[in-house]
């Protein structure tokens, strides 16, 4: 276990050294088993690259970073990481700030920093978000996210009881080449052409987690084959 594991475990198994921090650190913060999956993922990806939209308390940068094999570059974006309520302690910050390879990025939303990546022409291997979770802000966030993922990239979302997140991602699974990780084939096909009860299956398949794993499996047919009124409704 290295240094960002054990400050992760002492976090979750030590509530006065937890509430020294933030008092609402949880349930604001990740779930100790959600962060367990997310440093799997991690480990089972092998990305090089990683981006993080929404960073709040840190938590789940920490947990990224307690993988087996760090990704060579984490960059987190997030300008209201401490509103409305800062933290008592920057132990989390200070830390995170530290680490090999990590950028915190505070000065621009997830958008922004997401269209400056588009325009580099740069690829990501592995993103994860937890950031706004209005309609339109997930949407925007999926919009660039499909743009700067790498063919066969991951993208882990969180907070799919949350009807708008989960109607945004129901878009991006019908209309672009997302593949869902971790359901049967037959269940997938559901979710994805059977409409009401595919979003019904969709909430039940990550309710445990509340995470959605998804894989973009190529690209956008759309553009290359001018497909310009494509629409399944969603």
């Amino acid at each position: 276990m290295n240094k960002a594991g054990m400050l992760v475990e002492k976090i979750y198994h030590d509530p006065v050294f937890a509430d020294r921090i933030a008092p609402d650190m949880f349930p604001t913060s990740v779930s100790y088993a959600q962060g367990k999956f997310l440093s799997r993922a991690i480990s089972r990806y092998a990305p090089q690259v990683v981006i993080e939209l929404g960073f709040r308390y840190g938590i789940s940068s920490l947990w990224i970073q307690s993988a087996a094999h760090p990704p060579r570059r984490h960059i987190i974006v997030d300008p209201y990481h401490h509103i409305p309520y800062p933290p008592k302690q920057s132990t989390i910050d200070d830390f995170i700030k530290k680490q090999k390879g990590v950028t915190l990025e505070d000065s621009m939303t997830s958008q922004e920093y997401l269209a400056r990546v588009m325009q580099s022409g740069a690829k990501v291997d592995f993103m994860f978000i937890d950031a706004s979770q209005w309609f339109d802000s997930v949407m925007t966030d999926m919009f660039f996210v499909s743009r700067v993922l790498r063919i066969r990239g991951v993208v882990i979302i969180r907070n799919l009881w949350n009807r708008p997140v989960r109607k945004a991602v129901m878009f991006y699974l019908k209309n672009l080449p997302y593949s869902l990780e971790g359901v049967a084939p037959w269940q997938e096909w559901v979710i994805k052409h059977v409409p009401v009860i595919g979003e019904l299956f969709l909430r039940i398949s990550v309710r445990s987690l509340g995470l959605c794993v998804l894989r973009l499996t190529g690209p956008d047919e759309r553009i290359s084959k001018h497909i310009w009124n494509h629409f399944i409704p969603f």
